[in-house]
């Protein structure tokens, strides 16, 4: 096949069984596809909207055998049609995500009145085993979780070394991890929680 030769488009249209119209398709179809993907990555919505393309085309021939169709109006009807295309599939995934998260479950307010409390029965456990704490190791939790310090610092106002800071800080944690049963996870944000300045 020449590169350089000129695909009479009508003859798709006009003289459709010929040869001359099966390679001048297949020419168009390998342009058309190119083109689309320099406008989408969607395959699927490139190959649809050829395929309708020339299907209105053809059937704007056999409405009117005289029509001329040239090589821009072959191209300008595929980009609208291909922008078309995208912008209903952009829609459709819209209504498809609207209607994901209208599924979603709503918690009703009992939800929310059972998670206070277990909140308030959690805050609870939490400061009296921060009572069973020794007075050093309260203090330390208390620097750390509630005036938001750095160990560095901790340990600059406790008068200890950093890694001194570090080591009691760390049995605090894992003596409040015992008595109140959490894990470290769930226990640090509490923490964080119950010493938020009001």
């Amino acid at each position: 096949m020449d590169t350089n030769q000129q695909w009479n488009i009508n003859a798709i249209f006009k003289a459709q069984d010929s040869l001359e119209a099966a390679d001048a398709y297949k020419h168009y179809y390998k342009q058309l596809y190119n083109y689309g993907r320099k406008l989408t990555d969607n395959t699927s919505l490139i190959e649809d909207a050829i395929h309708d393309v020339f299907i209105s085309i053809w059937q704007a021939h056999s409405r009117n055998s005289s029509l001329d169709t040239s090589r821009s109006y072959l191209y300008s009807s595929f980009r609208r049609k291909l922008f078309r295309y995208h912008q209903e599939a952009i829609k459709r995934m819209q209504r498809e995500e609207r209607a994901t998260l209208s599924s979603v479950p709503e918690f009703g307010a009992d939800h929310f009145i059972i998670h206070r409390e277990q909140d308030q029965q959690l805050k609870a456990t939490i400061l009296q085993a921060l009572q069973q704490l020794t007075p050093r190791q309260r203090e330390a939790v208390y620097l750390r979780f509630y005036e938001n310090m750095q160990y560095d610092e901790i340990a600059a106002v406790m008068d200890i070394s950093v890694k001194a800071t570090y080591k009691l800080m760390a049995r605090a944690l894992d003596e409040l991890k015992l008595l109140v049963n959490l894990p470290f996870y769930l226990l640090l944000p509490m923490l964080r929680l119950l010493f938020i300045k009001q």
